[in-house]
């Protein structure tokens, strides 16, 4: 059988940069980053690519730089992974018939790797059209469960690469969290308070909270932007626990739980939908309904892995190259 080559449309943001890191230092697999070139052809591209722009004049000819992308591709068998990154910017680049035109013995393979309603076209300002990305890839994939069934798509979790990073000598705090509001303020809060009551040391982090929303209360700070993802890993490091919270209807293992498996950390969550995911062990991953329901103990006492946590393998990035394998049936140059 003929191995396809990987080309990944994937984005530069640096918690991108740092999940798929195996796949991008993989000399068989092209990981595109961005659609911007360097220099006077990146500025040029700017401009014609501005959405606020193209609101009010329409500039044409923006899929010109889909061949650009893929100028020194010479095979023909290729398997495309096309983020939401590019997704959002579809409408105007048309990236996906453009593939299916040049390609046509090729696989594409689209991931979001958000809640599909809250990915906008940056040209239509709409939620992106399933429709049409089903009708121009071979397979369409979810991180989220309750997405896959909604949109009757395949579901696969995001990915986390091994990484290294110094590990600490002790834990500064008990219990972290990074995060947007997201309507999650006055929970956190909650569990903030009874942590403290509880003597337990936290370390929450808000980003571009208005400051009319703000709840001052000891161990939440407020940024006004965002981390590094380097910054957010060493955060996890000296913690003793990591804090993942769901956004509105998700229902899915977010980059948190990755953080947890990977830096050997204990991982409280209100995703009631792990206990039926593999990777849940009562031992190191404690689900609570709401602020009432956590198990405190549990972070009290509880001791997390040492050394060689055997869950880190299901969730490295050559899961989702076998998934994909077995959904299209082919094999990838890897």
């Amino acid at each position: 059988m003929d191995k396809y080559r990987l080309i990944i449309f994937g984005d530069e943001w640096d918690v991108y940069q740092t999940s798929y890191k195996e796949l991008i230092d993989n000399p068989q697999i092209i990981y595109l980053a961005t659609f911007r070139p360097k220099g006077l052809l990146g500025q040029i591209q700017r401009i014609q690519f501005n959405p606020k722009l193209n609101r009010y004049i329409k500039i044409p000819l923006k899929q010109i730089w889909n061949a650009y992308y893929l100028r020194n591709v010479k095979e023909d068998k290729l398997c495309f992974l096309v983020t939401e990154h590019w997704l959002r910017y579809e409408q105007g680049i048309k990236l996906l018939p453009y593939l299916r035109k040049t390609y046509p013995n090729s696989r594409i393979v689209c991931f979001t790797q958000d809640l599909i309603k809250t990915i906008t076209d940056q040209y239509t300002q709409q939620q992106i059209d399933i429709d049409y990305l089903k009708h121009y890839s071979d397979l369409m994939i979810s991180y989220d469960v309750q997405d896959s069934k909604k949109y009757d798509i395949a579901y696969h979790p995001t990915i986390f690469s091994p990484i290294s990073i110094h590990e600490n000598k002790g834990n500064c705090y008990d219990l972290y969290f990074l995060g947007r509001d997201k309507g999650r303020l006055p929970l956190l809060v909650s569990i903030c308070k009874e942590a403290i009551r509880r003597q337990l040391k936290c370390h929450f982090l808000l980003l571009e909270v208005p400051r009319s929303h703000q709840i001052i209360y000891p161990g939440i700070t407020y940024l006004p932007h965002t981390i590094t993802y380097e910054e957010n890993l060493n955060y996890c490091t000296e913690s003793r626990c990591i804090l993942e919270l769901l956004q509105e209807d998700a229902s899915s293992p977010t980059y948190r739980t990755w953080e947890a498996i990977t830096l050997n950390k204990l991982l409280l969550t209100n995703n009631i939908s792990i206990k039926s995911n593999k990777i849940y062990n009562k031992k190191f991953i404690s689900v609570f309904h709401d602020e009432n329901d956590i198990d405190w103990a549990f972070i009290h006492t509880s001791v997390p892995f040492a050394k060689g946590n055997p869950y880190q393998e299901s969730i490295k990035p050559d899961s989702l190259l076998c998934f994909i394998e077995k959904e299209l049936d082919i094999v990838l140059n890897r």
